[in-house]
Parts: structure tokens; C-alpha cells; sequence
């Protein structure tokens, strides 16, 4: 086989891979389904901040949150669970309030070397519906 042919087949593997991924029940795509929101309340903006640092905000969407992914740099650093009351974002957005929702979380992250960094948030919903909710440029200090 060619290498062009190779490449063709591998393509059309992963493409009907994904299509029966997509096929699947519990992978159906639901049009009404909202995107999650929310935003990164610490640190702030241009922060120094210490080679591990906690990471705080809220998030909300139209059918629950399932987490918040925590990137460094464009790399995994972490997952954090919506478990904190927010009254706040409660008054400011009653249409997505359900009894007994969350929309607080923390979490944890760190910085392999001091200087500039970019830690970003990404919501997911319950549905697997997933949209960043904020980023923000921090200086991480010398352990």
C-alpha cells in the first residue's frame, strides 16, 4: 500500500470511529442544551502568585455542571467541582437557579518554572457540552 493510501485508510478509520461515537445514544447532540458560563474570580489579573496557587470562580449552565477543567499553559493541570454556595451569582442569574445548585468552585494548580503563565477554565456541562469560561495571565514567584 502507498503511503498516501496508508494515510487515507487511517483517516477514514477515525472518521467512522468518531461517527459511531456520535451514533451512540448517550452522545446525541441536544440542540436546546445551552453551553455552560461563568467566569475565574482568583487569582487576579497580572497576580504574582506562588508555584502552586488555588484557582477560584463560578460556572453555571441550563442542565448542571459536571466540572471545571484547569489548564497551565495550554496543559491539563486539573479538574474542580462545582460545590460552593454562590448568592451572588444566585440574584444574578435566577433563571438558572435549581434547587439545590452550586455555582462556586476551586481548585489547585502549579507552575513547573517561575515567570509568566496563562491559567484557563473550562466548564463542562452534564452533557458533556463544554465552553472556557476564562483565562488569566499570572506571574508565578520562586517556591
Amino acid at each position: 500500500m502507498t503511503r498516501r493510501g496508508a494515510g487515507a485508510v487511517a483517516a477514514a478509520a477515525l472518521l467512522a470511529s468518531a461517527l459511531a461515537a456520535c451514533s451512540r445514544p448517550d452522545r446525541l447532540h441536544d440542540a436546546n442544551n445551552e453551553l455552560p458560563f461563568g467566569k475565574i474570580d482568583v487569582p487576579a489579573e497580572a497576580a504574582r502568585v506562588p508555584a502552586e496557587t488555588p484557582v477560584s470562580g463560578w460556572a453555571l449552565d441550563d442542565i448542571g455542571i459536571r466540572e471545571i477543567r484547569l489548564f497551565v499553559d495550554g496543559r491539563f493541570a486539573g479538574v474542580a467541582k462545582v460545590t460552593q454556595e454562590r448568592p451572588d451569582i444566585k440574584m444574578a442569574y435566577p433563571n438558572y437557579w435549581r434547587r439545590g445548585r452550586r455555582a462556586g468552585w476551586t481548585g489547585q494548580v502549579a507552575f513547573d518554572v517561575p515567570g509568566s503563565h496563562v491559567i484557563l477554565a473550562q466548564a463542562v456541562d452534564t452533557d458533556g457540552a463544554t465552553r472556557d469560561i476564562g483565562t488569566v495571565n499570572v506571574t508565578a514567584t520562586e517556591r
